[in-house]
């Protein structure tokens, strides 16, 4: 039997901690945007693969249509496209042709290689449309390699705080969001997996105030059973 560490747990516990003090923000982050078409696109609150060896668990967490809303706004909001592009050229990075025409969450790596910068529906998206084909045993993004198995796991939750501090903000009346996604797949060599984080708060009325958590993922990199034993462990930022 093939162990898969960290992949399954990972995306389950996000505990949020806001201390600090000072003025409160009302404006978008600078350069962030809200991907339109992508805010008001219906999404599933609950999905489970469990079966086979590509699975995938989605949990969208959320009290009423207000908080659905907002947290469609919230995972639909991108950090500003020439950050992405600056920080692939400068780390001489790969991102794919895929990347012209779409709202980027990534900067480094193709097909299941990628990672994620920004936890958004992209994202998402990105990693559910490799489950489904893996499950079909189209292995496309796997560069003709037939993998031992993949696991995506998503959990975001959205909830109203009186009030809220955010680093040396303080936020009232708002609403925060709390997503976490994490990525694994066994090659037969190694076992990548990757967790990213992110808390969005937004007004009422739909305003992105703040975004923490871009930029920082936690990457581990196992060998495979099928190879040996032993793994690195990363932190990008």
């Amino acid at each position: 039997m093939n162990s898969r560490p960290q992949a399954r747990d990972l995306g389950t516990g996000f505990a949020l901690v806001l201390l600090s003090f000072a003025t409160p923000v009302h404006a978008i982050p600078w350069g962030y945007f809200v991907d339109s078409t992508q805010a008001f696109a219906p999404r599933v609150a609950l999905a489970r693969y469990d079966d086979g060896d590509f699975t995938l668990t989605i949990a969208r967490e959320y009290e009423d249509s207000t908080a659905a809303r907002l947290l469609g706004i919230a995972e639909a909001t991108y950090p500003p496209r020439d950050r992405l592009i600056d920080l692939s050229e400068r780390r001489h990075t790969e991102v794919g042709p895929d990347s012209a025409r779409t709202s980027l969450w990534w900067y480094e790596g193709v097909g299941v290689m990628r990672v994620p910068y920004a936890v958004t529906a992209g994202a998402l998206q990105y990693y559910k449309n490799l489950t489904d084909r893996f499950r079909s045993h189209n292995f496309w993004g796997a560069f003709a390699r037939s993998l031992f198995w993949t696991d995506l796991n998503y959990h975001a939750i959205i909830a109203r705080r009186d009030e809220t501090w955010l680093g040396s903000r303080r936020f009232a009346g708002v609403y925060v969001a709390q997503m976490t996604l994490a990525w694994g797949y066994d090659d037969g060599t190694f076992v990548p997996t990757s967790q990213a984080y992110r808390i969005v708060i937004l007004a009422p009325d739909g305003r992105v105030l703040a975004v923490e958590g871009d930029g920082i993922v936690d990457e581990r990199v196992h060998f495979s059973s099928h190879r040996g034993i032993g793994y690195v462990d990363r932190l990008m930022r």
